[in-house]
């Protein structure tokens, strides 16, 4: 064999902000470790790796022992050691500032390991961006990985992917590899004859060149069947073994002794890409069909190779569109960077600074911000782990800035970018953050702990629940498989808890329903609504005359009934109560006749668990049979009712007047897993539901009163 192929083996080790001990511990314990274990035992193999900061500081804590032996590895020359954003950003969704801070943090933490700087990074889901060159060239970094999609997308065919190329923006350049597809597929699902097979084919069809498998090192333990796979049937050593003895055909290297020893193959300019999957997971619904149809297609008719290559999907930032929730979360992270990046103006790189920076580079960790294959923002305890953090950045930066003064701060602004502004009103103890559309209570925070109670997510429809009714019950399929193979369900009967909402899950939104609408039916999604204010905007004069403000939202409606459309006016006057409180007013008028149905008025409050026995709902002098926060109930003349959180030691507490019929459920989604598909809690539902017989012009007044309260220390009747 005339040619050589260089091979370069990496991988990328990360788990998200906010995720749970026992999840990274059997990573650990199934993954990372043996992963490198096993390598230790084969120095003449070198391999590129990157560890998100998370991981870094995690291992510091619980593990030493792993970054005693990866530091053996980095001194003897077999490990090189890559960089990426510190807390794992999507690099082109964040500010300039906050990506070379991120990338700064990371290089401060590689150099103090290995005594040198990083020269290349590792690319967060591998989400490219033209502009991307001059922030990694500015960081001092010499190359990236990215997937060959984003190389077919520009017309490269496969044999003319083997080596790294050049890109610039601006003049500022990086140097880019694209990672073999094929190889990622192959290992470690397939036994390594075939690898060596497909690498010795590269040499004698294209002429050699350079190879890349950079993939996620939780497929070497953590994935469905991977860990017997490859520890238990010993796959990993015998891919070491066949790599040692390939021949001199098959030379082991890195990313930087490539870059040293070989010139780059040419020019590339990318777009906008990630990897297939990911393009596909941000097309809204419709689009993901038409794309999946259109694939289906040039697969029948063949001779189109990947079809990926032809119908490509859309780009990351979809997401936000997509859903409301992830640009929610995004905006008020841009929100938090832009009070940092004026504090900083003002007083510079001082203990504030310093302490809020670190909340808000964690609260841009990416794995809450979209949804995929997994969980990601359907996890509600990844999504309370970024708020939890941008509150703490908030609360740091108000602080320094409020120098003793106490009173509420009222600020109205556009924050989700949708044209329409929201007031908010910042007190030290809490915010409040209330929609001009809808008059709806988007955000309520307390600042200690650090905690949004409305943290939710809307019932929405998802390209795989089409699949759900063919699935039966059962653990992960038997046999390794790539995450992308897995076909499975947690229990039986998911699909019959499917549930679409017409409106986005905001709080204190003003519904209009049948007086002879149901539970049941409300729950499911079910009833017709009669009015439209929920996805109105409502006129808003905000009065801070007293020693509280007060937020006084108008909108003139229709309301359509048995008997033709009466017009509305709701009069909605919301302000700050106590220290962790709000109440909220209704008034409410008729016109053009009389107005017979119910006015419901609907929240959701989350304590991230629904079944756990330290978390519960209350009703003062009423016995409930089934408590738990993941129930569904119907009380009447309820004038009090609670959800306790024992862990957090908190209690939120409604009061309603007059006494409503109260009605509670839980709001589960259904999404996917490692280990199949799982419903999951995103919250309870709070609805207290109000009779209305009004005569024309006849006026009704309502009063909500929420107020969170300390009550056992956090932990104790956690069962």
């Amino acid at each position: 064999m005339k040619h050589t192929v260089t091979f370069i083996l990496g991988l990328h080790n990360h788990q998200p902000v906010g995720n749970f001990e026992h999840v990274i511990e059997e990573a650990y314990e199934r993954a990372y470790l043996p992963f490198l274990e096993v390598l230790e035992e084969y120095p003449h193999i070198p391999f590129a790796l990157h560890n998100s900061g998370i991981l870094w500081d995690w291992f510091a804590s619980r593990h030493p022992e792993y970054v005693e032996l990866l530091d053996k590895m980095v001194a003897r020359g077999q490990v090189e050691l890559m960089s990426g954003g510190y807390y794992e950003p999507i690099l082109t969704v964040i500010p300039e500032r906050d990506r070379q801070g991120q990338l700064a943090m990371m290089r401060r933490h590689l150099e103090a390991r290995s005594g040198r700087p990083p020269r290349g990074c590792w690319l967060t889901e591998r989400i490219w961006d033209p502009h991307l060159p001059r922030t990694l060239a500015n960081a001092g970094l010499e190359y990236v990985v990215v997937d060959d999609s984003h190389f077919r997308s520009t017309g490269f065919r496969p044999g003319e992917m083997r080596g790294y190329f050049r890109t610039e923006e601006d003049g500022a350049y990086v140097n880019v590899f694209p990672i073999d597809k094929k190889l990622r597929y192959l290992i470690p699902f397939h036994d390594p004859a075939e690898t060596i097979e497909y690498l010795r084919g590269v040499a004698e069809e294209n002429g050699g060149g350079t190879v890349v498998l950079a993939d996620d090192g939780e497929k070497f333990g953590l994935w469905t069947g991977t860990h017997d796979l490859c520890y238990g049937q010993g796959r990993l050593r015998r891919f070491c073994d066949a790599l040692t003895g390939a021949g001199d055909w098959l030379r082991l290297s890195t990313f930087e002794r490539v870059l040293d020893d070989e010139p780059p193959a040419g020019i590339v300019y990318l777009p906008t890409a990630s990897y297939s999957e990911m393009m596909e997971w941000a097309l809204s619904l419709p689009a993901q069909k038409l794309q999946r149809e259109a694939r289906r297609v040039l697969d029948d008719h063949g001779g189109f190779g990947e079809t990926a290559d032809l119908v490509r999907g859309g780009f990351w930032r979809n997401f936000l569109v997509k859903y409301e929730e992830s640009n929610w979360m995004h905006k008020r992270m841009l929100e938090v960077s832009g009070m940092l990046a004026a504090h900083r103006e003002q007083t510079g790189e001082d203990d504030a600074w310093r302490e809020a920076a670190g909340h808000l580079y964690q609260a841009q960790c990416n794995c809450a911000y979209w949804h995929g294959l997994f969980g990601g923002l359907y996890l509600p305890h990844l999504r309370s782990a970024v708020f939890t953090h941008i509150i703490g950045a908030e609360k740091t930066i108000e602080t320094a800035a409020r120098a003793g003064n106490d009173l509420p701060a009222v600020r109205v602004a556009d924050i989700d970018g949708d044209g329409v502004e929201e007031v908010c009103v910042a007190t030290p103890a809490m915010k409040i953050v209330m929609k001009r559309r809808g008059a709806a209570l988007r955000e309520f925070d307390l600042r200690e702990p650090a905690f949004n109670l409305t943290d939710t997510l809307t019932r929405r429809e998802e390209i795989y629940h089409a699949r759900l009714a063919d699935l039966g019950a059962g653990g992960p399929a038997d046999g390794a498989v790539s995450i992308h193979d897995v076909l499975t369900a947690k229990e039986t009967g998911l699909e019959k808890i499917i549930a679409y909402d017409r409106f986005p899950r905001h709080s204190l939104l003003d519904r209009f329903i049948d007086a002879d609408a149901t539970l049941a039916d409300y729950a499911r999604a079910a009833c017709d609504e009669r009015g439209n204010f929920v996805s109105a905007v409502w006129d808003l004069d905000v009065d801070e005359s007293g020693d509280l403000p007060l937020l006084r939202f108008v909108r003139d409606g229709l309301v359509e009934t048995a008997d033709g459309a009466r017009n509305v006016r709701i009069e909605k006057r919301v302000s700050p109560l106590g220290p962790t409180g709000l109440e909220a007013r209704w008034t409410l008028r008729a016109a053009g006749g009389g107005l017979r149905c119910r006015f419901a008025v609907e929240s959701v409050f989350s304590f991230l668990a629904g079944d756990a026995p330290d978390r519960y709902v209350e009703i003062p002098g009423r016995e409930i049979e089934d408590r738990r926060l993941a129930s569904t109930g119907e009380e009447r003349d309820v004038a009090e009712a609670a959800l306790v959180d024992e862990w957090l030691g908190l209690r939120a507490r409604f009061c309603f007047e007059p006494t409503a019929l109260f009605w509670r459920y839980p709001i589960e989604t259904v999404s996917n897993s490692d280990a199949g598909f799982e419903r999951v809690y995103q919250g309870t539902a709070i609805v207290p539901v109000f009779d209305l017989d009004l005569a024309d012009g006849e006026e009704a007044s309502f009063r909500i009163e929420v107020r969170v309260e300390k009550t056992s220390r956090p932990g104790e009747g956690r069962g």
